[in-house]
């Protein structure tokens, strides 16, 4: 796990709309994906890239770590919040994989997992994974090691939630078929939880989740717990 602790969140934001605009430019003879993820600290770099969006070549793909069982119109779905950011990009609908919320739970997860497999069957594949960590250690929609373990062998999973929004999410199998996944991890509230997922990840349903990860980077930023030493990383 590759640490970058940035001085301040507004600094974070900015680096990762850099790193986005540049993978989103990217040319590559086969389809090539980027995960988006949900959660509100990557909402500002998808707000600058809609305010001053770049072209993606016909090779770019977009696909998500998890949607929330709501809308489209809904402020919780996760791909309406990005939809304006991807079509600021040029990357039309049909080279989107989403979770289709208008269907029964179980079936949006097997149909996002058919579709997963139709992106990989064409060659695809995923150059950058966003993930962020929840308060509670949980990653994408795996909110428990129980729910990592179910995703063996699956690209997707329902996650029903008996007293919130039901889910569907990634598996750590499709994580670690990411060539780069990208933590982002902002705010005092995540103090404690980053403080263990830094120094002991399998205490956590994140690091469960990432344990199948070859290349894992943390952005971090206003967390007052000192970060495990570990090699740095440039913004490249």
């Amino acid at each position: 796990m590759i640490i970058r602790e940035f001085k301040s969140v507004e600094e974070m934001n900015g680096q990762a709309a850099t790193l986005l605009a540049r993978q989103i430019q990217i040319e590559s003879a086969i389809p090539r994906a980027i995960m988006l993820s949900g959660g509100r600290t990557p909402v500002p770099a998808y707000r600058q890239l809609t305010a001053h969006p770049v072209r993606a070549p016909e090779s770019t793909w977009f696909l998500f770590s998890d949607e929330r069982m709501v809308p489209l119109e809904s402020s919780e779905n996760n791909y309406g919040l990005t939809k304006a950011m991807i079509a600021a990009a040029g990357v039309p609908e049909e080279r989107v994989v989403r979770v289709h919320t208008e269907i029964p739970l179980f079936d949006a997860a097997a149909r996002y997992e058919r579709d997963l497999g139709l992106f990989f069957a064409k060659g695809g594949q995923i150059a950058l994974g966003l993930l962020g960590l929840g308060a509670d250690g949980h990653t994408a929609s795996l909110f428990s090691t129980e729910d990592a373990f179910r995703g063996r062998g699956h690209l997707a999973i329902a996650v029903p939630r008996p007293t919130e929004m039901d889910r569907v999410s990634a598996t750590p199998e499709l994580f670690g078929r990411a060539q780069r996944i990208l933590v982002l991890v902002a705010g005092e509230s995540k103090s404690e939880v980053f403080d263990k997922f830094s120094k002991a990840p399998l205490t956590t349903a994140a690091g469960h989740a990432l344990a199948r990860c070859g290349n894992v980077e943390v952005w971090v930023a206003g967390i007052r717990a000192k970060p495990a030493e570990g090699p740095k990383v440039s913004n490249q």
